[in-house]
């Protein structure tokens, strides 16, 4: 699978929000997740984001009351502050510290609206804007949405509602089947190392998979110290609390679905957080040594 596909597939799955029922909904912020893991153009662009990025602090700038005194949700115009935090809370929801359906009656709810209007302002107003802005600065042109006749109203204006509402259930056993593949495809495609440039290189590399995965299970059990300690260190603040899960939850991702370059770049990120951390210095040379032995292993 080519950059451009990958891309395709990161768009095509906030694309795909739009027409998901709620109850697919969470499912659906999974595989947007996993499009970007997959994505080493689109990790990169997520990665210098989330460089000194603070979630806490920026989310409580995007909070605007409205002349109902309610609290809305607007996004910043920056592009990079939007693509960080629209991860970052992606992240927060798939992880389940943020509870979607409190979320999106509490920021989306015009007053007295339904599950459905809820959803479908969330959805226009963070899925959409961080798909296209995220596609524009990899530079990918994002292609002009296609409007069926039935989609449309009588003086030709666009239904959204009426079109979502519409919706059925997608094939439960079509869905699950294409998602195997899809997965198997992408573990397949996720192990690649910069010190390799032809593709053909990756073929039967067992037992470079093998050191992989082992290095990996390494990884996770010491990620899981670090957090641990950070939780329970009370002389750290909750912003920066916050700030080291979100990084910490990002890289437990990165190993799930095998990916070698979001994991080194969100690194990059956890290193600097953990600078002034003096709790988890033993963890983090521990882990420092770890993937200095690995890829050594790799050489």
């Amino acid at each position: 699978m080519d950059a451009a596909t990958k891309i395709q597939a990161f768009y095509n799955a906030c694309t795909d929000t739009k027409y998901a029922k709620f109850i697919l909904a969470e499912s659906k912020i999974s595989e947007i997740l996993r499009c970007i893991v997959n994505s080493p153009e689109l990790v990169s662009v997520v990665s210098d984001a989330l460089a000194g990025f603070n979630f806490s602090n920026e989310f409580n700038k995007i909070q605007v009351k409205n002349d109902a005194r309610k609290v809305n949700i607007v996004l910043p115009k920056d592009p990079q502050k939007l693509v960080a935090i629209v991860f970052s809370l992606l992240g927060e929801i798939d992880a389940h510290r943020v509870d979607f359906h409190d979320f999106i009656f509490s920021y989306f709810d015009a007053g007295g609206s339904s599950l459905l209007e809820c959803y479908n302002r969330f959805v226009a107003t963070i899925i959409l804007p961080f798909r296209d802005t995220l596609c524009n600065l990899v530079g990918f042109e994002t292609p002009e949405e296609e409007i069926d006749e039935e989609e449309t109203e009588e003086d030709g204006d666009y239904n959204y509602e009426e079109e979502t509402q519409n919706q059925i259930l997608p094939d439960f056993e079509d869905e699950d089947e294409t998602e195997e593949n899809s997965q198997e495809e992408g573990e397949e495609e996720m192990l690649d190392y910069d010190e390799y440039e032809d593709d053909e290189q990756y073929t039967n590399q067992t037992n470079s998979d093998d050191k992989v995965e082992q290095f990996f299970d390494d990884v996770v059990v010491i990620i899981n110290q670090i957090q641990d300690t950070i939780n329970n260190d009370r002389r750290i603040k909750d912003d920066r609390k916050d700030e080291l899960n979100i990084t910490l939850d990002a890289i437990l991702l990165a190993i799930e679905y095998k990916s070698l370059k979001i994991f080194n770049a969100l690194m990059i990120s956890l290193n600097e957080l953990l600078r002034f951390v003096k709790s988890t210095k033993f963890y983090n040379n521990e882990l420092q040594n770890r993937i200095a032995e690995f890829y050594d292993e790799m050489l």
